[in-house]
């Protein structure tokens, strides 16, 4: 009983919430079981977002990323073809917040790659 009293205060001083309840007898007891709903939205079941601009660009490009993770995050960049053209490293201190590169691109499309272990996202860019 302590650990159900436990658990169930744990669990209420978190912000969880419980969303179904089961009962189940066992030797002649009906125990009642929560289920424990973990929050949803957290960071780490969010998919990656990002956003550049201005777009179309002419050399500097702001690229705003949203729900990765904080740590270093490698910023690709691609041609039409898939061919890399460049890569940097970044770090990303709170895991949503915008990455300045200065671009010296021939005209065309290409794409930027953000990722990181786990995390992927992938936006075009138009460079005139």
């Amino acid at each position: 009983m302590r650990k159900i009293i436990s658990f169930l205060s744990c669990c209420l001083i978190s912000g969880h919430c419980f969303t179904q309840s089961a009962t189940y007898k066992d030797s002649s007891k009906i125990t009642t079981v929560l289920t424990h709903k973990a929050k949803e939205n957290t960071p780490n079941n969010l998919k990656p977002e990002l956003t550049i601009y201005p777009n179309p660009a002419k050399n500097k490009i702001t690229i705003q990323v949203k729900n990765f993770h904080p740590g270093m995050a490698a910023v690709k960049v691609l041609d039409v073809k898939g061919k890399l053209v460049r890569e940097d490293n970044r770090l990303l201190t709170n895991g949503t917040e915008d990455i300045i590169m200065f671009l010296m691109l021939k005209a065309g499309i290409y794409f930027i790659l953000v990722s990181e272990p786990g995390k992927e996202a992938r936006k075009k860019l138009v460079v005139f």
